[in-house]
C-alpha cells in the first residue's frame, strides 16, 4: 500500500451495538477499509481502519459521532503515518468471526 494510503484510524467503545454503528459510520463516510476488530476487555472493542490520511480522519470523526449516539466512546485516534508493521499486526488480529462480519457489511460483499 503506498504511503499515502498508510493512515490507520481507531475508535474504542463500550458494547456491540456502538461499535457496529461506528464502523458503519466510517465505512459509508469515507473510503477506508476495516483492518480489525478487537475485543479489549470485558465490553469494550475497538476496530481499526485504513486509508489515505483525509479518508481516514473523515471516518474516524463519522465513526466517533455515531458510536456516541448508541453507547460510549472512549477514544478515538488517527495515526498520520503509522510504522509499516504497526497495520500488519492490526491485520493479524486472532477475531476472525467479528472480522467476517465486518467484511459482510462492505460495499459489493455477497452473504
Amino acid at each position: 500500500m503506498p504511503t499515502s494510503e498508510r493512515a490507520i484510524g481507531i475508535i474504542e467503545t463500550r458494547g456491540v451495538v456502538a461499535l457496529t454503528a461506528g464502523i458503519e459510520a466510517m465505512m459509508k463516510t469515507a473510503d477506508v477499509r476495516t483492518i480489525a476488530v478487537e475485543r479489549v476487555s470485558s465490553g469494550y472493542l475497538a476496530a481499526a481502519v485504513q486509508g489515505t490520511l483525509a479518508a481516514v480522519r473523515s471516518a474516524v470523526d463519522a465513526g466517533a459521532a455515531a458510536v456516541k449516539q448508541y453507547g460510549e466512546l472512549r477514544a478515538a485516534q488517527v495515526y498520520p503515518k503509522p510504522h509499516q508493521q504497526a497495520g500488519a499486526l492490526l491485520e493479524g488480529a486472532p477475531n476472525q468471526r467479528l472480522r467476517t462480519a465486518i467484511a459482510a457489511l462492505e460495499p459489493g460483499a455477497t452473504p
